[in-house]
């Protein structure tokens, strides 16, 4: 039986409500500046994180190759999310585009399901349904 409360629990809510902050200051940079600056002005905001975690890690850099590789491109994949991201926000509505690019975790569910052979309940596989069917009706 799980914990009632987890201890991954409230690392997910607080990613939740930073990502939510997030997700609203783009809206507003986006009525300010190009998806382009934006994204330059994110990195440069994230200079400071990458400092902490350097001292907090001794200045002890990740030497594995695999580590390295998944690393780097995880953060090609995130900056060119973010460019994605802060353009939908320049063309839409952020009680709309806000949600919908919410829903990135389905392609980690399908790379799970495909790639790392997991498996998925029922009453999971009804909610992906329901994720999908949101789409449609947030963007109609």
């Amino acid at each position: 039986m799980l914990p009632l409360f987890p201890k991954w629990l409230k690392h997910c809510l607080l990613c939740i409500g930073w990502w939510g902050v997030f997700g609203f200051l783009a809206k507003l940079g986006s009525n300010e500046a190009s998806p382009s600056n934006l994204q330059v002005l994110f990195t440069v905001g994230m200079v400071p994180l990458v400092l902490v975690a350097l001292i907090r890690s001794n200045f002890q850099v990740e030497t594995d190759r695999r580590g390295i590789i998944y690393g780097v491109l995880n953060g090609i994949l995130a900056g060119l999310g973010s460019l994605a991201y802060f353009a939908a926000m320049s063309l839409g509505q952020a009680s709309i585009v806000g949600p919908v690019t919410s829903l990135f975790p389905l392609v980690t569910v399908v790379l799970a399901l495909l790639l790392l052979k997991e498996r998925i309940n029922r009453l999971q596989g009804i909610g992906i349904i329901l994720a999908l069917v949101a789409i449609g009706v947030l963007s109609a």
